[in-house]
């Protein structure tokens, strides 16, 4: 099953800004590593220009250690004699941006990608070679695998202004030449163009804004939206700016940070004066500011009217009564200053809702990186047949009504019929959460009344599966398998679920207890959603479990081996009820084996609840955040956060039990240090430390006696859930003190710590503080 689109995720970095100031290699290369760590962009177009061909071997050498394909962006340049060097370096592709310069520029980045066996990627700006014949300039590109005609670029200079004469033939230039392209196979795409200039044949080609960041040969829109701005700014607010994103979740001054980045990307005095008069007169009444929802259904019907209302007056007369009004750009001032003196004129028809109506049924074409991504994978194509199956042969097993959920933190009018979404910001909404699940489940509900950007399901910050709504109206369904594989369906039809965000990698699986919540994204106004269906397979629902008093959060990245031993001894604890227990794991499946150790420790120590809480790959770092989500699904009233290399003694929850009475925080007196002789012993069997534990541990001559001026540390911090809920860990995306704080912010708020006197764990070596995972599966 081939995909009608797929999201960019391509970035883009530069070596000089607008106004021709050099940007250094340090901050080029920080640059890069900001477009692959927070931008999460799988290629990106360095686009080089001047003197920054010096910086092409460093940069092409950086990205390929940094596992980032790079591909040159040029404009309006010959093609240089270092060409041939950064070829032989492995760039991906050429983008070639030509307007005003002489069409021989044109010709030679023609022969130097045919000659190399490059692709070559065209952007054509006014007045499209307008020097020779449509029918010339589309036999010269003819080679090329996509062509861009555009109005304007951030990043490219304006051509000469036209004329109100001279822009009806430009026009109609533009489309003979999209035409005549699209004839011969090559992808175009008409950026900036209002759909009533486009002829009709064209319109599959249109891409206005709402299309171009869902256009896989655009730019990912973080990283171009933060290119475009740091282009006008200077290399001095290039490096800070840079630097102020990669330190986000890596720094205890976040807040800093964030105050930091308006400064360094706006005008520091404008914004400084800005926030200053917002602060002296934000309470005064004159002044319009936003309101809250109105809290009633009858005020809520008309807002919406004026919401509508308001709508069609800034659109205007022309393009309120226009079909594309909801996907049209409908000519903002770039492009009548492109194209002056040409008038809009309004297409009759049905509405159209989608931004990929008519870019869906365009010749496309994937790269190498893109082409694996266009397709489904066989097993989900089977998963959909499958969930089809179960959703139209089998009755539900429960059913969730609308009173049994509501949106959260926002407005929830009550109504026999559905469940009213009134919204009129660009958001996300969700509801609570609607029930608790455990692989395999299929979940289904029905959107529509009106239209929303995206719509479906949230399992917590880190996982969203969602869909853009291309209708009125959509059945979204969701089939997880017993493994926790996934795939999402949209009127019966799978979908590849939508990548945004900054975090286009979707969870491999979803394991574990799951809380799914509807997710809406964009509500344009008003939507309607009803009851909730369910389809449990041999799992009956999973509701927080009564007997469970103790739930051990472990985050374990590359340290399955430790992990196997940690486990263990929770495994065997004495005299304590084990259906009191449950143990969390937080991971990142397939870095590591600790998919195989829970499978195995599951069929071994059956008595020993396990809960998976899977991680994509970009938070392997973030314990914090791992912590705080994989908490929420915790049954128990005390949750213990525990390291994956810390060994319990056997008496721990007999002991923990005789004090949590009155408790609100619970540690034991400190860890003993393992050495490395030690911890080979443990790890390969030859030593079982819960069966002598007392005798083992006097053994360890290493001591840490209540250590960081005697605050809990984050080896092993056992808190009422509660406690965790009003105080939750720092997502950093290293350590830097984030379980010390938490210790002393839980003391601070809630009193002292209750201390386990006499009782120690086992600590594992492993070659020194690495908090954040291992570079070695131990």
């Amino acid at each position: 099953m081939t995909l009608n689109y797929i999201a960019p995720l391509r970035g883009l970095v530069c070596t000089h800004d607008a106004q021709g100031r050099e940007f250094d290699l340090t901050a080029l290369q920080k640059w890069i590593r900001l477009n692959r760590t927070i931008f999460k962009v799988e290629k990106v177009d360095f686009r080089i220009e001047k003197t920054g061909w010096k910086w092409a071997p460093a940069v092409l050498e950086f990205a390929a250690v940094e596992g980032v394909p790079l591909s040159l962006r040029v404009e309006n340049e010959a093609v240089p004699a270092s060409f041939s060097a950064c070829v032989e370096a492995g760039i991906e592709d050429v983008l070639y941006c030509h307007s005003s310069a002489p069409l021989a520029q044109l010709q030679q980045w023609v022969a130097a990608c045919k000659e190399n066996k490059v692709p070559l990627r065209i952007q054509l700006h006014p007045p499209f070679a307008e020097e020779i014949s449509v029918e010339s300039l589309v036999a010269l590109l003819e080679t090329a695998v996509f062509c861009n005609i555009t109005l304007y670029d951030p990043f490219v200079q304006d051509a000469a202004a036209q004329t109100p004469d001279t822009s009806a033939a430009l026009l109609k230039r533009a489309n003979a030449l999209a035409a005549a392209l699209r004839s011969i196979g090559v992808d175009v795409t008409l950026t900036q163009f209002p759909f009533c200039w486009v002829e009709e044949d064209n319109w599959p080609a249109v891409c206005n804004e709402q299309q171009f960041f869902l256009e896989h040969m655009q730019y990912q829109q973080q990283s171009y939206e933060f290119a475009s701005k740091i282009h006008l700014r200077g290399p001095h607010r290039m490096a800070k700016a840079v630097e102020n994103l990669l330190g986000r979740k890596a720094s205890l001054h976040g807040i800093i940070d964030r105050a930091l980045l308006p400064w360094v990307l706006e005008n520091p005095r404008i914004y400084a004066r800005v926030w200053m008069f917002h602060k002296l007169t934000r309470h005064l009444n004159f002044l319009r500011r936003p309101r809250p929802l109105p809290q009633s259904v009858e005020a809520c019907e008309a807002a919406l009217e004026g919401y509508r209302k308001k709508q069609a007056k800034q659109l205007g007369v022309q393009c309120s009564q226009c079909r594309f009004q909801r996907i049209c750009d409908h000519a903002p001032e770039k492009t009548k200053q492109a194209l002056p003196g040409l008038v809009l004129q309004p297409k009759e028809g049905p509405p159209v809702v989608s931004p990929m109506h008519y870019r869906g049924q365009a010749q496309r074409y994937f790269d190498a990186l893109d082409a694996p991504r266009c397709t489904l994978p066989e097993h989900q194509l089977d998963m959909a047949q499958t969930a089809r199956q179960i959703t139209l042969r089998e009755a539900p097993t429960r059913e969730i009504p609308l009173q049994d959920y509501g949106i959260e933190d926002h407005f929830n009018p009550f109504d026999d019929a559905s469940k009213r979404w009134y919204s009129f910001a660009n958001t996300e909404l969700q509801s609570t959460p609607l029930t608790r699940l455990e692989p395999p489940f299929t979940i289904a509900f029905t959107a529509g009344g009106g239209i929303a950007q995206h719509v479906g399901f949230s399992f917590g910050r880190h996982t969203k599966i969602v869909c853009p709504m291309i209708d009125y109206t959509h059945r979204i369904t969701l089939h997880v398998d017993r493994d926790g594989y996934f795939v999402l369906l949209r009127d019966g039809v799978a979908v590849r679920p939508a990548e945004f965000e900054g975090a286009p990698r979707l969870p491999v699986r979803l394991a574990g207890t799951l809380e799914p919540r509807i997710a809406v994204h964009n509500v344009d106004g008003f939507l309607l959603t009803q009851t909730i269906l369910v389809w449990e397979g041999e799992n009956h629902p999973v509701e927080k479990l009564e007997r469970v008093k103790y739930s051990v959060v472990i985050v374990s990245t590359r340290y399955s081996r430790r992990l196997q031993a940690t486990l263990l001894s929770l495994a065997h604890q004495h005299n304590f009820d084990m259906s009191q227990l449950e143990v969390i794991i937080a991971y990142v499946p397939g870095i590591d084996g600790n998919d195989d150790l829970i499978d195995c420790m599951q069929r071994a120590y059956p008595h020993l609840r396990i809960v998976r809480s899977p991680f994509e790959e970009s938070n392997v770092r973030s314990k914090g955040f791992m912590i705080n989500e994989s908490a929420r699904v915790a049954s128990g009233e005390w949750v213990m956060l525990l390291d994956s290399d810390t060994m319990l003694p056997p008496d721990m929850f007999e002991k923990v039990d005789a004090v949590a009475e009155g408790a609100h925080f619970i540690a034991p007196d400190g860890r003993k240090m393992l050495t490395p002789d030690q911890t080979a012993d443990i790890l390969l069997g030859k030593v079982r430390p819960w069966e002598h534990f007392d005798e083992y541990a006097a053994s360890v001559e290493r001591y840490r006696f209540r250590e960081g001026d005697r605050i809990p540390c984050g080896f092993c911090q056992c808190v009422r859930k509660e406690v965790l809920e009003k105080i939750p860990y720092h997502e950093l995306d290293h350590f830097e003190a984030s379980d010390w704080l938490f210790g002393r912010d839980v003391v601070l708020h809630f009193g002292k710590e209750t201390r386990l006197e006499g009782t120690v764990v086992l600590h594992l070596d492993h070659e020194g503080r690495q908090w954040y995972g291992t570079l070695k599966h131990m």
